[in-house]
């Protein structure tokens, strides 16, 4: 059917935003009279959504508080961290070259809608996808299959048409689960779980391996070289 869209995660994948998620969540542990956290056991936390993060780091310290306070708490802080974050090395050059081959890119993330446009537009990608989708703007967010389903729907493309592209089990399963091919990054945040046990059909160590990855796909030749 011919690769037609690729499909992102965004934290983790195409951003490090650990140093900002990391102050957001200091500040409500510490407020709640807790002792603060180290950026290694945010990227642990990390991975499943502001909730669940914020969630993991009370039940660390023993902090007695509702799942709708923590997110509350931890969203006010966000908003004054938000932009503390940076890309991995070679996304913007790669992400210019996937869309100058044609390719529709899509953003799939668990961040809510609130924050992500602000922090897309700050990092210079507001114009760089054809679509993106948040954790909120669905019923079921990753690792449920609804958000790259939704993609597809909207591409008009077959789910092998695209690729997912992710830095943890809750990109690469939803993926499996509809039969999208999909890629790994080793790098990113994600708990520590062996990624090539989840069906990806590589896990690559730099964001440039990707890019060469996906157009290899898409063109199906290597320097001119046809593959299949």
């Amino acid at each position: 059917m011919g690769l037609k869209a690729v499909l992102f995660d965004l934290d983790g994948t195409l951003v490090d935003s650990v140093s900002g998620l990391h102050q957001a969540v200091n500040a409500v542990l510490i407020e709640q009279g807790g002792d603060g956290c180290s950026v290694d056991e945010v990227r642990h936390w990390v991975g499943n959504g502001p909730k669940k993060l914020i969630q993991r780091a009370l039940e660390s310290r023993g902090i007695d508080m509702s799942p709708e306070d923590g997110l509350a708490a931890f969203r006010e802080h966000y908003a004054r961290t938000l932009f503390s974050a940076e890309f991995y090395p070679g996304v913007p050059q790669g992400l210019a070259r996937l869309k100058a081959a044609g390719l529709r890119l899509a953003c799939i993330t668990n961040k809510s809608s609130h924050f992500t446009g602000p922090f897309l537009t700050h990092m210079g990608l507001s114009d760089t996808f054809d679509a993106v989708l948040c954790g909120d703007q669905v019923e079921h967010p990753k690792p449920h299959p609804e958000s790259l389903i939704r993609i597809c729907e909207g591409f008009e493309i077959e789910p092998d048409q695209a690729l997912m592209v992710g830095d943890s089990v809750n990109d690469l399963i939803p993926a499996r689960d509809i039969g999208m091919p999909a890629l790994a990054v080793s790098y990113g945040y994600h708990q520590n779980q062996n990624l090539a046990d989840y069906d990806a059909e590589a896990v690559l160590d730099d964001f440039s391996a990707i890019v060469e990855r996906v157009l290899t796909k898409s063109t199906g030749s290597i320097d001119g070289t046809r593959l299949y």
